[in-house]
């Protein structure tokens, strides 16, 4: 009975949790430069990015953001812990950067990203 209420009520709202979209990032690499435009570092350690994110970050995708991915411009896609998550949609799939700054050191972790329905 209450997942039937649930799904009527789903229909009415326009909101139905079971097809919600979900981007996911696997990250590939990490860069870090100077605020003055010196690169510092690039790591390329894929435990060391698997024990910062697990097997990929996750964001939901609001349609405002799905259609962004259409436009092929970079866009925001939401905040994490980490830092501000950037995506851009393209002919190749989903490009992603997680990019954080902290003192004099701007931290970009690349992404190959998906859309997952459900």
């Amino acid at each position: 009975m209450r997942i039937l209420l649930t799904s009527i009520a789903s229909i009415f709202l326009g909101f139905s949790p079971a097809l919600s979209a979900t981007v996911s990032c696997a990250f590939m690499s990490e860069t870090s430069i100077s605020q003055s435009g010196e690169w510092l570092k690039t790591e390329m350690d894929f435990m060391k990015l698997y024990e910062m994110f697990g097997d990929d970050l996750k964001l939901p995708l609001e349609n405002s953001l799905l259609a962004n991915l259409d436009t092929g411009e970079v866009f925001v896609a939401g905040e994490v812990s980490k830092g501000t998550v950037y995506l851009m949609g393209g002919d190749l799939g989903i490009t992603g950067k997680l990019i954080n700054v902290e003192g004099d050191t701007i931290t970009i972790f690349d992404s190959m990203c998906n859309v997952g329905f459900g």
